[in-house]
């Protein structure tokens, strides 16, 4: 028979239950290479955590003072999270926090306050280069605006690891989906406008840490007219123009004007066209007017057609437009013209080159490639090795910043008129 106790009874059990200590912090026990495996609650010295040093963020936190405020007068509301590689002795932050802990520095430094020195964190076992990466890529964008370039270059530097830990490239499409997959939602035309702005406008971006993705979309579609240009009418391929001609006029620029002045996006502009008709030996307005009117140049410039001309038997005719002048277009736009020739036997009235490493290796020459030869005809052989996927080539044409889509889609037009039936009019009374 169960006998319920009494009051005192009670009484003194409870008071035994408030005698019993918090659990152990095992963490608190640990060796300086303990490896947890799980997570769990730390108490580490300041010192024993070390910023994360690829912290995507270059610039200052703009929210640093009231960050540093925030913890003068609260403390650390929300810990931080630490993890340790492998074999190391130290801890780093590891999804966000480096402003945090620079504050906490910066506080201890200026107070020797014992709650700066010891700090309970939240740890967590290592998992990859990537992950970390990433944590702090999506903590910083949420804790405080990033500028475009520290996006852009956590990003790219994000995909390197990425490749790196799954020993293959990444093009964009695949790219897009791995970084979605982690929680980072970038399309492929913002992940093509960091890629271009770190491969091509790093001494910008280190020089200007307010240029923009406006900035960027302001420059791309320019300098690649300008590249496509030089290109064609020079020996020099893409990074040597680029060595040569517009980073000698980024450095110029950048170290002509104070950082926090900037540079006008126009100026760059206008500088980098300058040095690329003193480089071609042309008059600056020359170059400009042919880059913006490539029709009119394109119609100037067609091989081998004289003014006037006679026929077989020596009768005069008037100058007829060359067929394969939107074929010519198209090459030039996407900077393979010399690997396009006039063919008079061949319906299309062109003949194409066989596609080397210039352009199966270039997925912007293969793509233009690829689509002269479809609508030329007669390189069946070739067309299913260098075929682009549906989603690149939809891409490719719809994007309005890309010269080389529009002469595509004028030849695709211009292909369609030509296979179009001509009416013939009927004269009814003399059937």
């Amino acid at each position: 028979m169960n006998v319920k106790p009494t009051i005192d009874e009670r009484r003194r059990l409870v008071a035994q239950s408030l005698q019993v200590g918090n659990p152990v912090n095992n963490g608190r026990e640990l060796s300086g290479h303990a490896d947890v495996r799980q997570e769990c609650q730390l108490e580490l010295s300041l010192e024993d955590i070390q910023p994360y040093e690829h912290n995507p963020r270059r610039s200052t936190n703009p929210q640093f003072d009231d960050i540093k405020e925030s913890i003068r007068t609260g403390g650390l509301r929300v810990p931080l999270t630490v993890t340790r590689r492998p074999g190391d002795e130290h801890y780093i932050v590891e999804a966000g926090g480096n402003t945090r802990l620079a504050a906490l520095r910066q506080l201890w430094a200026e107070t020797t306050d014992p709650r700066y020195a010891r700090l309970t964190v939240l740890y967590r076992p290592w998992r990859s280069e990537s992950h970390v990466l990433t944590a702090h890529l999506i903590e910083n964008e949420q804790r405080g605006e990033m500028s475009f370039w520290d996006k852009a270059t956590g990003i790219v530097a994000l995909k390197a690891r990425l490749e790196a830990e799954q020993s293959k490239a990444l093009s964009l499409r695949p790219l897009e989906d791995a970084l979605h997959a982690l929680g980072l939602s970038v399309t492929t035309a913002t992940l093509a406008l960091y890629l271009f702005a770190t491969e091509r406008l790093s001494i910008l971006g280190e020089g200007m840490p307010r240029l923009s993705g406006l900035d960027v979309k302001t420059l791309q579609p320019r300098l690649n007219a300008l590249k496509r240009h030089a290109l064609a009418r020079t020996s020099l391929d893409e990074d040597a123009l680029y060595a040569q001609v517009f980073d000698p006029v980024f450095r110029r620029l950048v170290g002509g004007r104070s950082v926090e002045g900037g540079v006008r996006v126009a100026k760059v502009i206008e500088a980098c066209e300058e040095a690329l008709a003193v480089r071609l030996k042309v008059p600056a307005q020359v170059l400009r007017s042919t880059v913006d009117d490539p029709d009119r140049v394109q119609a100037t410039n067609v091989p081998d057609r004289p003014a006037d001309f006679t026929d077989a038997l020596g009768v005069a005719t008037a100058p007829v437009d060359t067929p394969w002048s939107p074929f010519q277009a198209l090459a030039r736009s996407a900077g393979i013209e010399t690997y396009i020739e006039e063919n008079r036997v061949h319906p299309a009235g062109v003949r194409l080159l066989r596609p080397d490493d210039l352009i199966t290796q270039d997925p912007c020459r293969r793509r233009a490639w690829w689509w002269l030869a479809a609508l030329s005809g007669g390189h069946e052989d070739q067309l299913q090795q260098q075929t682009p996927s549906a989603r690149d080539l939809l891409d490719w044409l719809v994007d309005p910043a890309d010269p080389s889509a529009q002469a595509a889609l004028a030849l695709l037009i211009d292909r369609r008129k030509a296979a179009t039936p001509k009416r013939v009019a009927v004269d009814e009374e003399g059937v």
